[in-house]
C-alpha cells in the first residue's frame, strides 16, 4: 500500500472497514479499527499499514452481501472474536476476516437448513485445549447474542481459526494436525476391531505419545516383557504406530518403551468398548 490516505468505504464491524485508495478496495482489520468510523473517514499511512491484509475481490464481494444478516448477529460475531482475545492475548488481525468470514458463512449455511458437523472434534479438542475452550466461550457469546444458535461442532472449527491466529500460520496448519491424530486413532480403532468412539483420556494420551516421539524423548518401561507378551496385539498396533511417528521400519530398541505405555493405552480403549453400563442396563429392561 501506498503513501496516500485510505478512505473508509464501508464499515463491516469494530474490526474490519473497507478502503479505497488510488481506485481500488482493500480490507484493513485489527481490534478496534472501525470503531467509531464512518464512510468518508481517512486512516493514516502507518495505522493502515499496521492491520492491512490482502483478500480477494471475491471475498470483498462476500462481506459486502454478508451485511445483509441482522446487525444483532453482525455484533454478536465481532464480540465473540474479540472475548477470544481477551482470553488467548494477542491474535493475528487477520482473525478479525478471516474468522469472521467463516462464521457468517456458517450462519448462512445454518440458515439453508444444512447441517454443521465436525468429525474432527475430538481430536481438535484434544491437539488446541486452550484454543477449544476459548472456541466454546466465543460460541456460548454468539449464541447468546445473535439469535441464531450455531451447533456445538462449531466451535472446532473456531479452535482451528484461533489457533493459526494465535501462531501467525494458516488454518491448513492446525487442521493437518488435528489430521494426523485422527488418523493415528483410526487406524488403530481399525487394527483392534474398536467400534466405541475414542474417550478423550485416550486420544489425549495419544496425542502426549506422539509430542514425546516428535521431541526425542522416550521413556522406559520396566514392564516391557510383559505388556509385549500379554498384549500382543495392542504391542503389534502401538510398534505401527511408533515407526510411523519416527518414520522408520522397525522401532529402535530405545522406543520400545513408548511402544508398551501405547500398548497399555490401546488396551484401555479396547477394553472399555465392551465395557456395560448397569445403570443404562436396567433402564433399558
Amino acid at each position: 500500500m501506498d503513501d496516500q490516505a485510505h478512505h473508509i468505504v464501508r464499515v463491516f464491524n469494530n474490526n474490519a472497514v473497507l478502503v479505497r485508495n488510488n481506485d481500488s478496495e482493500h480490507i484493513i482489520v485489527g481490534r478496534g479499527i472501525g470503531f467509531g468510523r464512518r464512510p468518508g473517514d481517512s486512516i493514516e499511512h502507518g495505522e493502515a499499514h499496521r492491520h492491512y491484509v490482502e483478500v480477494s475481490a471475491q471475498r470483498i464481494q462476500f462481506l459486502k452481501q454478508a451485511q445483509n444478516l441482522p446487525e444483532q448477529a453482525l455484533d454478536a460475531i465481532s464480540g465473540g472474536i474479540e472475548l477470544a482475545a481477551d482470553i488467548l492475548g494477542e491474535l493475528h488481525p487477520s482473525v478479525y476476516l478471516l474468522l469472521s468470514d467463516h462464521l457468517i458463512f456458517a450462519m448462512q449455511r445454518l440458515h439453508d437448513g444444512q447441517v454443521i458437523r465436525n468429525n474432527l472434534m475430538t481430536e481438535i479438542r484434544a491437539v488446541f485445549p486452550e484454543e477449544f475452550a476459548a472456541a466454546e466461550a466465543v460460541l456460548t457469546y454468539i449464541n447468546t447474542h445473535s439469535g441464531i444458535i450455531l451447533p456445538a461442532d462449531e466451535a472446532a472449527f473456531i479452535a482451528l481459526h484461533l489457533n493459526a491466529a494465535r501462531s501467525g500460520v494458516t488454518v491448513k496448519q492446525p487442521l493437518e494436525q488435528a489430521n494426523r491424530l485422527a488418523t493415528i486413532i483410526n487406524d488403530a480403532g481399525q487394527s483392534l476391531g474398536i467400534v466405541r468412539e475414542v474417550p478423550e483420556e485416550v486420544s489425549a494420551s495419544i496425542l502426549a505419545t506422539m509430542r514425546r516421539i516428535e521431541s526425542g524423548m522416550f521413556r522406559k518401561n520396566d514392564a516391557l516383557r510383559a505388556i509385549s507378551r500379554d498384549l500382543p496385539q495392542e504391542f503389534d498396533v502401538a510398534q505401527r504406530i511408533i515407526a510411523q511417528l519416527l518414520q522408520v521400519d522397525a522401532v529402535p530398541l530405545l522406543a520400545l518403551g513408548e511402544v508398551a505405555f501405547l500398548s497399555v493405552t490401546l488396551h484401555a480403549w479396547r477394553q472399555s468398548d465392551g465395557v456395560i453400563h448397569p445403570f443404562k442396563q436396567k433402564e433399558s429392561q
